[in-house]
Parts: structure tokens; C-alpha cells; sequence
């Protein structure tokens, strides 16, 4: 059974909605760096001191809460069918997260304000290591009795993110034109060094 919201924590989210949604805009038309939380806030109708209750910094804005997120392609999987092998399971729990990606209309938008502000690359790549640390204990969980299984583990998850993270940079820069799904299939058969179908 679903948990009931709140009528706080539903307008709680509608604010945090509404902050996002204002801040994008404004990272798209000034740039990241030159947007200040004041002209956030503003525009979003709350107080400056509003804003930090909602976001720690204005760089969470764009990159999110890395452990909710990670904590849905964690439980993607987690249930993957356990015949499959670790490589397989890490990569389709990603092919199942980027039909999240891209179905969220904003994504595109993150994802360029991140390709083109070089102060969110450390953000990003946090992000990424939460991500690896959440992933780690069931992919090593798959590799059983593999040899040296937290190296593989460590390979696996690496060039899997890196893989995504790359698919999803690209789509961006092409304004989300591309199949994302596509993407990623061809960058993930060009790691296992197997030739693009043309």
C-alpha cells in the first residue's frame, strides 16, 4: 500500500517543484554562474533564506539528491533476474533509469547546464561515486566467487557509468533529438569492442 503524502510534505514538494522549475529557466537564459539564489528566490516568490531549506546549494538545484537517484537504479538492480551476470544486470538496470531520463522534460536542460558549467563537474562526479558506493554490494553480490571481485565490481561500474554519463552528455548537446536508448546501446557495444551495426 502506497504511503499517504501530507498536505506539508505535498506543498513542501510543489515549492521544491516550482524552485527547480524557475531555476532552470534562469541557468538556460544567464548561465549557471552568472545566476544568483537572490534572483531564484525572487522569482520563485520566497525569500533567499527560503531557498537553503529547500536546496543546501545552489549546484543541488541542477544535480539532485545523488542518493535518491541512486537509490532508484539501486533497487533497478536489485531486481534484475538473479540468472544474470553482473556485467548484464548493472546494465540493464541503466537502460531501465534512462527511460526515466527520458521521459523528464527538465533532463535535457540539466544535462546542458552540467556539460557547459565546469564549478558542477565535482557535483557530477560525487554524484557518481554515491551512485558506484550504492551499486557496489549487489553487483559484487552477482560476481560470487569471481577472483578479485571488488576490482571487478569497481571496472564494471565505472565503465558503466561513464558509458551512461556519456550517451546522456551526447543527447544533450543534440537537444535530446537522438534516441537516448540508442545512444547508450552503441556506446555500450563500442566499450565491449563490438563494431556499430550500420
Amino acid at each position: 500500500m502506497a504511503e499517504r503524502l501530507s498536505t506539508r510534505e505535498i506543498s513542501r514538494r510543489a515549492v521544491r517543484q516550482k524552485i527547480e522549475s524557475v531555476a532552470m529557466e534562469l541557468f538556460l537564459e544567464k548561465g549557471f554562474d552568472a545566476t544568483t539564489v537572490d534572483q531564484i528566490a525572487a522569482e520563485a516568490g520566497i525569500s533567499a533564506r527560503s531557498f537553503f531549506r529547500y536546496f543546501p546549494t545552489k549546484e543541488d538545484v541542477v544535480i539532485g539528491d545523488p542518493v535518491e537517484y541512486g537509490t532508484v537504479l539501486r533497487d533497478a538492480l536489485e531486481a534484475r533476474p538473479a540468472e544474470e551476470d553482473a556485467v548484464h544486470a548493472v546494465r540493464g538496470a541503466l537502460v531501465e533509469f534512462i527511460g526515466a531520463v527520458a521521459e523528464n522534460p527538465a533532463a535535457v536542460g540539466i544535462s546542458t547546464i552540467v556539460l557547459t558549467t565546469p564549478s558542477l563537474w565535482a557535483k557530477h562526479q560525487e554524484k557518481q561515486r554515491v551512485w558506484a558506493e550504492l551499486l557496489q554490494p549487489e553487483t559484487l553480490r552477482r560476481l560470487g566467487g569471481a577472483p578479485h571481485p571488488e576490482l571487478l565490481a569497481t571496472a564494471i561500474l565505472e565503465s558503466a557509468l561513464a558509458t551512461f554519463h556519456a550517451s546522456l552528455m551526447h543527447w544533450a548537446s543534440r537537444d535530446g533529438n537522438d534516441d537516448l536508448h540508442e545512444l547508450f546501446r552503441l556506446a555500450t557495444a563500442a566499450t565491449a569492442g563490438t563494431p556499430p551495426s550500420t
